[in-house]
């Protein structure tokens, strides 16, 4: 490392560089308050999770896709931090500024600098916490053993990081960080959050709020008591709630098979400035989070890939098949399928059966996330989808898949939320989930009639598997029968 020159001051030219380039990364430090621009006053459900962790002593790694909210939600918690511990003790650093060109050492001065210039205090006196926010912390080679370094030291200091990369950050980070770091993943968000960002400001969390705990205890409750009239009773009630409300939420929804979930989208009224925006998160992830990271030799075929899955989403791919189409061996193909889950492109689901080695023989059914992602990869972030029975399908079946996740992961926290599909003789079932150890099959009907034979997949499953109940997502019906509980798509993903 070159000498550093000094100035006729004691702080050295480079440090001052430094320093002055914090200030400007921590406006907070001189105004008092985080600028509103970063810190929106609508916060999503993750903040006040992230907020209930601030007091915890693991390293938080906040991981999600390019644009989800990672920074906002960094932001909003710093601006809580301010208020609560006062500015100076929030630091704020984007490991990807290609200003500040951080390596593990200029992070070590950076510490010093702010330990001596803005904390005036030694962290190994400190008595009150302090809040480290590093962003994009993938960009640091050795991240892992410097957190490490410092959490081992014991100093009364919280770091929240954050990456685009579930590899990099949590497969990443694992071995060295093993019992110091917690993830929290951040996906685009769900049909019931861009509900709330609507129509913030009025008594959305009174009524939205009840609704979407009471359908999920109802669901829970019907389940252990082998009843689906429990939980259709509470469908039917929550819907004559939310009455007054339905016209507008049909709009939101169509708005949001359109567009999708991710922030600055959902706030994006205009369609074509939309699908730009979307298709620039769209190659960034894929060739600077994906293409650069993993090293891949051929991107035009991984990007050929991205398309692919996004014209055949919900449909089950044979990998050997796929690996012919797009003239790649097999191996590579599952890594570059690996590589679209680790960036939260894309999500996979099994054959439903108790054999893993059974299962794993079975083709998978492959989904894009975020049905904004999935239309401009196909170029269909128009309102044409909207008119397009077979499209929207596919879109909505995806959407579906999404929430059963997420509801999963809810309901029954774990590092690995499955969703299965079902196939048998000729007849399948779309989603299929396990709630309290038990399966309940879901198929996806987004369209005025459903009749009997739609249904025979959820019959021949019902015979072999002996659900609790079978649910059917529609486009309009509410309705019970026999077991089967037919429920139109906005409440059954304001559930979710």
């Amino acid at each position: 490392m070159p000498r550093l020159a000094r100035t006729h001051g004691s702080i050295k030219v480079e440090e001052t560089d430094l320093l002055r380039m914090l200030y400007a990364h921590n406006p907070w430090w001189t105004t008092g308050r985080v600028p509103e621009a970063k810190a929106p006053t609508f916060k999503r459900r993750d903040y006040y999770r992230l907020l209930e962790s601030l007091d915890s002593p693991e390293i938080i790694a906040v991981v999600g896709a390019r644009r989800v909210g990672k920074t906002t939600l960094m932001y909003q918690l710093i601006e809580h931090v301010i208020g609560k511990a006062g500015p100076e003790r929030a630091i704020y650093i984007s490991l990807d500024d290609p200003y500040l060109k951080i390596t593990t050492e200029s992070l070590r001065v950076i510490f010093d600098l702010y330990s001596k210039y803005v904390l005036k205090e030694l962290f190994l006196d400190l008595k009150k916490p302090i809040y480290f926010f590093l962003d994009e912390v993938q960009s640091l080679s050795g991240w892992d053993l410097v957190l490490k370094r410092w959490f081992d030291l014991g100093y009364n200091a919280k770091f929240f990081v954050s990456g685009s990369s579930s590899i990099n950050i949590i497969t990443g980070g694992a071995e060295s960080l093993v019992g110091r770091l917690r993830p929290q993943i951040v996906l685009p968000m769900k049909f019931l959050e861009t509900v709330r960002f609507q129509m913030r400001g009025e008594d959305f969390e009174q009524r939205f709020n009840r609704v979407n705990w009471s359908l999920r205890e109802a669901f829970l409750e019907a389940i252990q008591e082998n009843d689906a009239t429990v939980f259709y009773s509470s469908l039917r009630e929550k819907a004559n709630i939310l009455a007054k409300d339905i016209d507008r939420i049909l709009l939101f929804l169509q708005t949001y098979l359109l567009k999708g979930g991710y922030p600055e989208i959902v706030a994006t009224e205009d369609l074509l400035l939309a699908s730009e925006t979307l298709r620039n998160y769209l190659n960034l992830t894929i060739y600077k989070d994906i293409v650069r990271t993993f090293k891949i030799r051929d991107p035009v075929a991984f990007e050929e890939l991205v398309s692919v899955l996004a014209k055949e989403c919900s449909q089950r791919v044979n990998y050997s098949k796929l690996a012919r189409t797009l003239d790649l061996r097999r191996e590579t193909l599952k890594a570059y399928l690996y590589y679209l889950k680790s960036a939260f492109l894309v999500s996979e689901s099994e054959y439903y059966i108790h054999s893993r080695m059974k299962r794993v023989r079975r083709e998978r059914k492959f989904y894009i996330n975020d049905p904004g992602v999935r239309n401009v990869a196909v170029g269909a972030l128009n309102e044409y989808l909207l008119r397009n029975p077979t499209e929207l399908g596919l879109v909505v079946e995806s959407v579906v898949a999404d929430h059963c996740r997420r509801l999963k992961f809810n309901l029954e926290p774990s590092s690995e939320t499955q969703i299965f599909y079902w196939k048998s003789q000729g007849y399948e079932v779309d989603v299929v989930v396990e709630f309290i150890r038990r399966p309940v099959p879901i198929e996806v009907k987004y369209r005025d009639a459903v009749d009997e034979r739609d249904l025979k997949g959820l019959s021949e499953f019902a015979q072999s598997h002996k659900p609790p109940f079978s649910i059917v997502v529609a486009k309009e019906r509410l309705d019970l029968s026999g077991n089967t509980i037919f429920i139109p798509l906005w409440l059954f993903l304001l559930m979710c």
